[in-house]
């Protein structure tokens, strides 16, 4: 991510200390021209920053409840973006002065809950969590449909929304944080997945958080990146590898240099595409041409995507798909040819080997996965999100019923 400045403002003066200098912006209708690095304020409505009540720290306080909520549509925000282009992403890229966390605990297996939904923690961010909660939302990417390919396994959920105060705008953002990693966030504006509710769940709910990053491109995983709707390989000049999975369970990577990796990201954007359904349908016959990339940018997540010649559609992304895999399957098999890999529809024997199903097996591959080459992925339940969480202790207020 490009470095962000720190503006020159005081949270106190704009937000909220004093209601004239809010009244001041209502009036005038002032907006404030986008800083380095930050998306440019010209895709939405830039709203005039009002008074939001704040707590004694200095963060923005917590709505005492939240109302109903489920999968596809989170708690309602306090108040859509102000001062900044909401429409274009859910935090702008630049440090807030302040961040605090909201958790409303919405359903647990061990009672019965409704609406509406109490505040039961607040928490101001520090840091570190700070910088962390920047990065996941900032690069998180807009989503247009409903949930995606997900599990039915039961659990708590908890809706969180997370107060962004910067000197000259406020942004809020809701995300519900549910054990399928199912359901959406939004800032009023921009609507995107479930990565900033497993972030958010994972520094300051129940998740677990994920393992110390490995450096092996293959093992990166992506909760998807800003532009995947637009492009299967966003803006950026990345940097490729090519994953297969071999026969006997391991991952052979081929990491593409500078030249090759620009022909191959230039290939993937001149495909045809359409939003993505998350499977494609097709013969097993050609799992040994099933590869992944890794597409791994300066700032930022990476990318993945799954191409397999033997599925309908061929080419699986985060946000796109297309029908055919077009120069990408000839450029790749240049530099990574096939490898005899793992048959995703054999059984495991008792001395763990794979036994081959049948031929002519219809085989359904999914959302490109956590980990490894072939395009039967995972259905991203618990990807590891695309930076290190830190572990800095947060200002905890506690809060009773």
């Amino acid at each position: 991510m490009q470095s962000r400045r720190p503006r020159p403002y005081a949270v106190g003066r704009v937000l909220l200390t004093g209601a004239a200098a809010a009244l001041a912006l209502v009036a005038c209708g002032t907006t404030t021209a986008p800083q380095p690095g930050e998306t440019s304020l010209a895709t939405g409505p830039v709203r005039p920053v009002t008074g939001q009540p704040v707590e004694a720290d200095g963060a923005l306080r917590c709505p005492q409840s939240v109302g109903s909520v489920d999968l596809s549509k989170p708690a309602a925000v306090p108040q859509k973006p102000q001062g900044v282009d909401g429409a274009a992403r859910l935090l702008p890229d630049r440090d807030p002065a302040s961040v605090v966390v909201c958790g409303y605990p919405t359903a647990d297996i061990r009672k019965p809950l409704s609406a509406p939904f109490r505040l039961a923690k607040r928490t101001v961010a520090s840091v570190g969590q700070r910088e962390a909660l920047v990065e996941a939302m900032t690069w998180s990417p807009r989503v247009t449909g409903g949930p995606g390919v997900c599990t039915l396994m039961a659990g708590n959920e908890t809706a969180y929304l997370v107060g962004a105060a910067y000197g000259d705008a406020i942004v809020w953002v809701s995300a519900l944080a549910d054990a399928n990693a199912c359901s959406t966030s939004t800032n009023g504006d921009f609507r995107s997945g479930p990565g900033p509710a497993v972030v958010l769940d994972q520094m300051f709910g129940t998740r677990a958080p994920p393992a110390a990053a490995d450096v092996v491109a293959c093992n990166r995983a992506s909760w998807g990146r800003l532009g995947d709707d637009r492009s299967l390989a966003p803006d950026g000049d990345p940097t490729v590898t090519v994953c297969r999975d071999a026969a006997d369970g391991t991952v052979k990577a081929t990491r593409l240099d500078a030249a090759q990796s620009a022909e191959l990201t230039a290939a993937l954007r001149v495909l045809p595409t359409r939003p993505t359904g998350h499977t494609c349908q097709g013969s097993d016959k050609a799992s040994d041409g099933r590869f992944a990339l890794v597409l791994a940018y300066a700032a930022g997540p990476p990318v993945r995507i799954n191409v397999d010649p033997g599925c309908t559609p061929s080419v699986l992304g985060s946000g796109l798909e297309s029908q055919d895999a077009g120069s990408v399957l000839d450029l790749v098999e240049q530099w990574s040819p096939p490898i005899p890999a793992p048959d995703p529809n054999g059984s495991v024997s008792s001395d763990g080997s794979v036994v081959p199903s049948p031929p002519d097996v219809p085989a359904t591959s999914e959302v490109p996965g956590p980990a490894g080459g072939g395009s039967t992925g995972s259905t991203g339940i618990e990807p590891a999100t695309p930076t290190e969480i830190p572990t800095e202790v947060p200002t905890e207020i506690p809060m009773t019923k």
